[in-house]
């Protein structure tokens, strides 16, 4: 197996959204829009609370390749549901507070969106989830947009603090822990590269399959593997192949993302028969690429392979760079020496 693992991390260091530098400006776009909330929203409106969700706060964390950062955040108002029986209406108050001439804001059936514009063009987005309480220590979630017909306007019990948990504390050890975090950082990158022209899986059921599927992979010496890890994830997920039928579709295959917190859904439920096979696809493209990877005996082919899945921010090294870091054979583990 090539010696690729500087490679591996070279990559994650340069699409790892760097904690002191746009996280820096995420969270500051984030506090104004709290400030302008507690200041705009009126009297009538109850008090709420907020807190960071998303691969923000699950430290999975992607530089965007539009450039069109984000930050999610939960809203939770002081009160039960029965104060807005139509969900889109507390939307409605946190999207007329929150207008000005230096965003647009957008209702959307899962949240509020927030765009910040530089020259015309989206340069930053919060995405705002809409809560209320409920007795138990769960929330209740607004889905709906303006326009929606009354039964999609609904309210959807949700367990958005569970999750987070989950996603963070998937494994106890540090450096699996650390290898968990960058392979799905590797995912996601992929997902933003191979899927420019839309019917991308959604970001979170890339996470949550991580949290399911994904094995830590080190070598007999404790050192990090990251290319078979990758590949031992990829065949996972190819093998939960499920035969779904439909009378418009017949029968295909899918991936199903079951979220492990309520309400329990298919976080992969919304993609078509076409998208679904697409997707399937490029992660058998992927599979091949990363087999073919392992298979060469240089850095810099394997690195040609890999940089056509992930795109220019996995770098192919001159062969000077790699002259001394052709190695034997590595035994692996699977697991962590």
């Amino acid at each position: 197996m090539p010696a690729v693992q500087k490679q591996f991390e070279g990559f994650h260091s340069a699409i790892k959204l760097d904690e002191d530098d746009e996280n820096a400006k995420l969270r500051m776009k984030r506090d104004t829009l709290i400030k302008a909330l507690k200041a705009k929203m009126g009297d009538d409106v109850p008090t709420f609370e907020y807190f960071n969700q998303g691969s923000y706060s699950m430290f999975t964390g992607v530089v965007p390749v539009d450039g069109n950062y984000d930050i999610d955040v939960g809203l939770v108002f002081d009160c039960k549901q029965d104060k807005y029986p139509d969900p889109v209406v507390l939307k409605q108050k946190v999207r007329d507070a929150l207008n000005s001439n230096f965003r647009t804001v957008a209702i959307r059936r899962p949240c509020v969106t927030v765009n910040y514009l530089v020259n015309g063009m989206a340069d930053y987005h919060v995405d705002l989830a809409i809560y209320v309480k409920r007795d138990d220590d769960m929330l209740d979630l607004a889905k709906g947009k303006e326009g929606s017909a009354s039964e999609f306007r609904v309210w959807q019990v949700s367990d958005p603090k569970k999750l987070t948990e989950l996603i963070r504390t998937a494994f106890t050890d540090a450096d699996e822990l650390a290898q968990y975090r960058r392979c799905i950082r590797y995912l996601k990158r992929w997902r933003h590269v191979q899927f420019r022209n839309g019917g991308a899986p959604l970001s979170i059921a890339l996470t949550v399959a991580a949290r399911e599927w994904f094995k830590p992979n080190f070598s007999t010496a404790g050192k990090p593997l990251d290319l078979l890890a990758m590949l031992d994830w990829t065949n996972a997920m190819l093998s939960r192949s499920e035969t779904d039928f439909t009378m418009e579709d017949g029968l295909y295959s899918r991936l199903k993302v079951q979220l492990p917190v309520t309400p329990y859904g298919d976080l992969m439920g919304h993609m078509t028969k076409g998208q679904m096979e697409n997707f399937w696809e490029r992660l058998q493209a992927l599979r091949d690429a990363l087999e073919a990877a392992e298979s060469e005996d240089l850095p810099e082919d394997a690195c040609k392979i890999l940089n056509k899945q992930f795109g220019d921010d996995f770098k192919v090294p001159e062969k000077a760079e790699t002259a001394k870091a052709v190695t034997a054979p590595v035994i692996n583990t699977g697991s962590s020496a």
